[in-house]
């Protein structure tokens, strides 16, 4: 490992508060610090205007800048750890922008898109946010990839009138900054319902290990919470960080707990890192649940994911909309491959702000006033169908997760 994991067996160093409010006041506390500088910055946004900062896209996308344009704003990871999540979102977005720019733009005008690299780090986020706020061509912000990187950024756009929507952004309390901050993800406590219900299914006893952060800290929380109710026994457990390369120290007691299988709660690389030391290095060979939908998982991973089961939203090859099944081939045809949930999260967050455009007016008070009144938004994700926000907690009412299980090489929908 290149640094100590966090054991609660092994060592007197508390990682995780039982308490719910303890641990969402953590969260805050963290994101309060970076906030309160970012706040800071929101008093300079006029001065920003007035010396056109705020046209800059520093040269991270094809950000359109034509006169006339409305334009989206992306924080993403363009580079960095997370940049296969990047590359996955530009896919989604570029391609629903030309759908949308097809079928007439946005109240007849172009839709552009205007990309910021953030690396999906807080610090990033907090600094690049004023520039976002400051251009009066952008409508609304999509992004970024982390929780606790888009929370850094949300007070900004909340101060400035201008939506977040934090299209992938799982962690529950994504949404408290404002009435501006909104998200159709699935909250991660409903992805960890479904997660420790499969798990019942298949276990009574597992060993649990999730990734160092905030969102980890709250995902474990919420999969335990669940697993009590279901009568699993969490036989061992232990976070790690974020940038271990050797998880022998923690997966070891893990696999000498005789679990009945193994759940890790973090991204797709570590995920990934988790699972080849088990079966590789410690010959283990029972049920694993963790990883993402993710090529740079499924080829780490390589023939040890095989029955790798995950909890998502979206399946190419199972979902019965029919829209989803266009965007499908749409995106097969352009990019030579099926989407998977991190792209078609990416392409349905640009469908549903030019669809709030088109019903209301392309503007910031009109994106606001769409996302607080319509009811119909495409649904691509789940089942399909149309979707909705709940106005107090500012997130999707009826969208639902799926589970998925690898078979030959790829992720395909569990029926099981």
């Amino acid at each position: 490992m290149s640094r100590t994991a966090i054991n609660n067996r092994t060592t007197n160093k508390v990682t995780i508060s039982n308490s719910m409010t303890s641990r969402g006041s953590v969260f805050a506390g963290r994101l309060t610090r970076i906030a309160v500088a970012s706040l800071a910055a929101v008093g300079l946004l006029a001065t920003v205007s007035a010396c056109g900062l705020g046209g800059d896209n520093s040269g991270s996308g094809t950000g359109a800048s034509a006169s006339g344009t409305v334009n989206i704003g992306v924080i993403y990871p363009k580079t960095g750890q997370y940049a296969e999540y990047g590359k996955m979102f530009e896919q989604g977005f570029d391609l629903a922008v030309a759908k949308v720019n097809k079928d007439g733009g946005v109240g007849g005008r172009k839709l552009g898109l205007k990309y910021y690299d953030t690396q999906s780090d807080a610090k990033q986020d907090a600094a690049v946010a004023p520039k976002l706020a400051a251009d009066k061509s952008i409508i609304a912000v999509v992004g970024d990839y982390a929780s606790p990187a888009s929370s850094a950024a949300s007070p900004i756009f909340q101060q400035a009138g201008l939506v977040h929507y934090g299209f992938n952004n799982s962690a529950p309390t994504f949404t408290d900054t404002g009435d501006h901050v909104w998200t159709p993800q699935i909250g991660q406590d409903v992805y960890q319902k479904t997660n420790a219900d499969i798990v019942a299914k298949h276990a009574k006893k597992v060993s649990v290990v999730y990734i160092e952060n905030d969102w980890g800290k709250q995902a474990y929380e919420f999969f335990k919470e669940q697993a009590s109710k279901n009568g699993t026994q969490i036989v061992y457990q232990s976070s790690y960080l974020p940038d271990s390369t050797d998880l022998s120290p923690i997966l070891i007691p893990a696999r000498d707990a005789k679990p009945d299988a193994v759940v890790d709660i973090g991204y797709g690389p570590d995920g990934a890192l988790v699972l080849n030391t088990l079966r590789d290095k410690l010959g283990y060979t029972g049920p694993y649940f963790g990883g993402q939908e993710t090529s740079e998982f499924l080829n780490l991973a390589g023939k040890n994911a095989q029955g790798t089961i995950i909890t998502g939203s979206f399946s190419a090859t199972g979902t019965k909309d029919a829209k989803a099944q266009r965007f499908v081939s749409d995106f097969k045809t352009k990019y030579g491959k099926n989407p998977g949930n991190f792209e078609v999260t990416a392409y349905q967050a640009i469908i549903d702000l030019a669809h709030a455009a088109n019903t209301t007016e392309p503007t910031r008070q009109g994106i606001q006033k769409a996302l607080q009144t319509v009811k119909d938004f495409p649904l691509y994700q789940g089942k399909g169908g149309t979707f909705r926000f709940n106005q107090t907690t500012r997130r999707a009412d009826n969208i639902e997760p799926i589970l998925l299980i690898v078979k030959n090489g790829q992720f395909v929908q569990y029926e099981g």
